[in-house]
């Protein structure tokens, strides 16, 4: 069962391209829509395409909200836990550019 305590869900709501060195995901969320809790494995970029407000639940029960604009860039830390909830009265849409190990 995907919860905090087994964050084993996706990372997005679509991959739309992979290959040996990156990983390309699509997250689309209806307003009170959430991500599965997932675990992040590896470093990535956010690209925000569609403008909204998330907020972020982690693991250890913490959580923060941020609005974001269209065109919002972001590099991401890996091993992070957490799952995204649009808080926001509109469609939320970001692209997900996990970057894999060179090997």
């Amino acid at each position: 069962m995907n919860s905090a305590q087994n964050p084993d869900g996706e990372v997005g709501t679509e991959v739309l391209f992979e290959n040996d060195h990156v990983k390309v995901w699509n997250l689309d969320l209806a307003p009170g829509q959430s991500s599965q809790w997932h675990h992040h494995h590896r470093w990535y970029v956010t690209i925000v395409t569609v403008p909204g407000t998330l907020r972020t639940d982690f693991t250890d029960g913490t959580s923060s909200t941020e609005s974001l604009p269209a065109g919002t860039v972001n590099f991401r830390d890996k091993d992070s836990e957490h799952r995204v909830t649009n808080v926001g009265d509109a469609r939320y849409v970001n692209v997900i550019v996990e970057l894999k190990e060179p090997g």
